[in-house]
């Protein structure tokens, strides 16, 4: 791992988020960027190749102007205040779109790993407009990690890997095990049997043992757990067993087919106290 994006609103979460990465980076080795996007009044403002804020009438620029000033200082108060020596940091501000800029810094700096952090949501507001945090989760093309609170120390003892282990998720699976080796973890499947969708126990475990034999995975257990939905299960038995990380592969869906019915990996973004490693497979 080489680089660690780290996206903050300069919320108490995405501080929380700032402090695990620097856990990650001292043990990895990586860089750390932190990001804060001002989003764009409209779509005519730019910068040029010298920094500098194109677009806009003249009192428009004075504003954004002195708005990311203003950012850039808390930018810099932000890292002053999260203990990181040794540890690579640099900053950037941008005006733009965060979605969009999130994702082209991802592509762009080749990152490894996004940390951010998650207020998490219900209700009305969940349902009609989601979090970025969960635009990120459900579009990068790598891990993100999402944390909702603070965590004294981060050290990752018991990892639950939840899945139906019916679709390919190979592609996850390698990264998820790059985070298992890296804190010496052990490894716990599970597949949330629920009413709507029953299997045999004994058809289930046999279906993990092979996945487990077919992605190499060592210290693991293979666990079936009884619930009424699936995000209820998996929170449930992550707190039975003191999971200190929950991973999960998801499929982003979007639009309509998202709206019906949901993302498990994104609910749980949302609702887990416990930090939530998703990778989406495209």
């Amino acid at each position: 791992m080489r680089r660690i994006l780290v996206p903050t609103d300069f919320s108490d979460q995405a501080r929380s988020a700032f402090e695990v990465a620097v856990t990650i980076a001292r043990q990895t080795g990586a860089a750390i960027k932190l990001l804060h996007v001002v989003e764009m009044p409209n779509s005519s403002y730019s910068f040029s190749a010298t920094g500098d804020l194109v677009g806009g009438n003249g009192m428009e620029q004075v504003y954004m102007m002195k708005l990311l000033e203003t950012t850039q200082q808390r930018m810099a108060q932000l890292e002053r205040s999260v203990e990181h020596e040794g540890v690579e940091v640099v900053q950037e501000v941008d005006a733009d779109s965060v979605i969009r800029k999130i994702r082209r810094v991802i592509s762009d700096d080749k990152v490894d790993l996004v940390v951010m952090g998650s207020k998490g949501s219900s209700g009305m507001d969940e349902f009609l407009i989601g979090s970025n945090t969960e635009k990120v989760v459900r579009t990068a093309d790598c891990p993100v990690l999402t944390v909702k609170g603070p965590i004294a120390n981060f050290q990752i003892r018991n990892i639950v890997l939840a899945s139906d282990f019916k679709r390919e998720i190979s592609t996850a699976v390698e990264k998820f095990k790059y985070f298992q080796h890296m804190f010496g973890a052990k490894l716990h499947m599970v597949y949330i049997n629920t009413p709507g969708a029953f299997e045999s126990s004994s058809n289930l475990r046999t279906r993990m043992q092979k996945a487990a034999e077919r992605y190499g995975l060592q210290n693991f257990t293979i666990n079936v757990y009884n619930d009424t939905i699936e995000e209820d299960g998996i929170l449930h038995f992550a707190e039975e067993i003191g999971a200190d990380l929950v991973m999960m592969a998801t499929h982003g869906r979007t639009g309509l087919s998202h709206l019906l019915s949901g993302s498990i990996a994104e609910d749980l973004v949302n609702h887990s106290d416990i930090p939530v490693l998703t990778f989406h497979l495209k």
